[in-house]
């Protein structure tokens, strides 16, 4: 006997959370009257697209009072840097994903690139949306078309390392500066300095500029960042801060 095709669940009507409780780092409740419309699992992993047009996976969860978002919510708070006064405006794009809008407490909106759309620049390739996911085991895995590579911020703060073979592929050697975009779309011209000493091997250096885009995005000693190169020219900044203790979050990169 065939089975009965299975109806597509609902579209969920959009909504707004307000950020006014200091345990919002570690849940966020969905409003009650939402979820009247839901019909899913009570418990289910979620994909939320940032302002960057990024996934972040998050789960859902349904306690006695209500339903929340919990594993992998903490990750994505970090990221965007979430404060107490944001409001986030969430948009049901069917199944579980949900596209976020994130305001800050004047009403301005941290959009940037979220959607389908991509707009080509004549010799650039297009930029994709990578994909970030928290593991069981706490560990990251991040997922990008573009080549990446990963650094760790150490002690000297004023110099971060390239990859030989990265820079050698990407056609990075001899060029002169780098652009840094972090995650709220802010953009550091970065220069870029060849370490021609022998015990080095011909190492590639980012230098003059890193500080300042550190500093712009709090970024401190044992952090990891990942270098996303949307093109020869450009840099996406993804920053992955170290957890409760000081302890390093370990990031894997999934080509």
């Amino acid at each position: 006997m065939a089975r009965k095709p299975t109806k597509p669940s609902p579209k969920l009507p959009s909504f707004f959370k307000f950020l006014q409780s200091d345990d919002f780092p570690r849940q966020l409740c969905l409003p009650p009257a939402l979820m009247v419309h839901y019909s899913g699992p009570s418990h289910c992993k979620c994909a939320l697209r940032g302002p960057t047009g990024k996934w972040w996976t998050v789960g859902l969860e349904q306690r006695e009072d209500g339903f929340y978002f919990c594993e992998g919510w903490r990750r994505f708070v970090t990221d965007h840097s979430l404060k107490v006064g944001y409001f986030l405006v969430f948009d049901h794009q069917g199944g579980s994903k949900f596209d976020v809008t994130i305001c800050n407490p004047m009403g301005c909106d941290k959009r940037r690139s979220i959607g389908n759309s991509v707009t080509v620049r004549p010799g650039k390739r297009p930029a994709t949306a990578a994909a970030v996911e928290e593991t069981s085991t706490g560990s990251i895995v991040f997922r990008s078309e573009h080549p990446c590579f990963i650094g760790i911020l150490g002690k000297n703060q004023y110099r971060m390392n390239i990859p030989k073979e990265l820079a050698v592929a990407e056609g990075l050697i001899g060029k002169e500066r780098v652009l840094l975009k972090d995650p709220n779309g802010r953009s550091w011209n970065v220069k870029l300095r060849l370490d021609e000493k022998e015990h080095h091997g011909g190492r590639l250096l980012m230098t003059q500029g890193l500080v300042a885009c550190w500093q712009a995005n709090n970024i401190s000693l044992g952090d990891t960042i990942v270098f996303e190169l949307v093109n020869r020219s450009e840099m996406e900044v993804h920053i992955f801060r170290t957890g409760a203790g000081g302890n390093m979050r370990s990031v894997v990169l999934d080509a």
